[in-house]
């Protein structure tokens, strides 16, 4: 908020209404004014004010029984138009579906933005104890099977300004958040074809991941799927992970990728 309030060109208003809605997630589903108030360090009158606008124009709405504010259908329709554009899902979506049959376990798929990954589907397992990462979740590539599937693709020296760019921190004691040991990593997943995290981003799970590849040849996105670990036979990571892998390969045929380009523009791009 610092950066921003230095900034003439950022209207304080707007900032403020998108700082309420940024309050909004998994762990606070529903808050009061008192509690957006003092959030944001906001006189109460400014803050009802400010609310009183997200609602009317349906970013946010009340539960009449307990007067609190949740988010509005409006970001679900916005969300939705936005995801529409995204050709990467449609084309996946069978792919993702037949994956999800397949292993009888949560599916995700998800794209690199800039340096955090962003989940744009997940297809859920009926099963208990299942993994349930909600769309539009962003997570740190460092320590999920989705960020190290797409890392390990691309050139090293990109890889390692993704891994530059921000504070690796440990989600759980298992993070790995040496950069050496990363790019190690990276490069036994990139000659393996899928990323494995063993509970490296929560306590109690396993993710095995492999990328999406366009026609050019670069890794534009990744499916995984995750398991608790205490329903996960080891001796069939590998095969997880082949399957996995074959699921990618089919959805990035359908962006126009070809195995033999892709390998001889990885193949350059590892000389260059």
């Amino acid at each position: 908020m610092a950066e921003t309030e230095k900034d003439p060109r950022i209207i304080a208003s707007l900032q403020r209404a998108l700082d309420i809605l940024a309050l909004f997630g998994p762990q606070t589903p529903e808050l009061g004014i008192t509690d957006i108030a003092k959030a944001l360090n906001l006189h109460k009158s400014t803050a009802s004010g400010l609310v009183y606008t997200l609602q009317r124009n349906g970013y946010l709405a009340q539960n009449p029984e307990n007067r609190r504010y949740h988010l509005g259908l409006q970001l679900v329709e916005r969300a939705g138009v936005l995801l529409d554009q995204v050709e990467i899902r449609k084309i996946a979506m069978p792919e993702l579906e037949y994956l999800r049959d397949w292993s009888s376990e949560s599916v995700n798929l998800a794209i690199l933005e800039e340096n955090q990954i962003i989940y744009i589907e997940r297809l859920l397992t009926d099963k208990s104890l299942g993994f349930r990462n909600h769309i539009g979740k962003r997570a740190w590539p460092h320590s999920t099977a989705l960020g190290k599937a797409i890392l390990s693709h691309l050139p090293p020296q990109q890889a390692l300004a993704v891994l530059q760019s921000y504070w690796l921190e440990s989600m759980t004691p298992n993070t790995i958040t040496d950069i050496e040991q990363l790019m190690r990593q990276f490069e036994e997943f990139r000659h393996q074809g899928y990323a494995i995290e063993r509970e490296e981003n929560e306590i109690g799970g396993l993710c095995i991941s492999a990328p999406i590849h366009n026609h050019t040849a670069i890794p534009v996105a990744a499916v995984s799927v995750s398991f608790p670990l205490s329903r996960l036979n080891e001796s069939m990571i590998s095969t997880y992970g082949s399957k996995i892998q074959g699921v990618a390969r089919n959805i990035s045929e359908k962006l126009g990728y070809y195995l033999e380009a892709g390998s001889l523009s990885m193949a350059a791009e590892a000389q260059g």
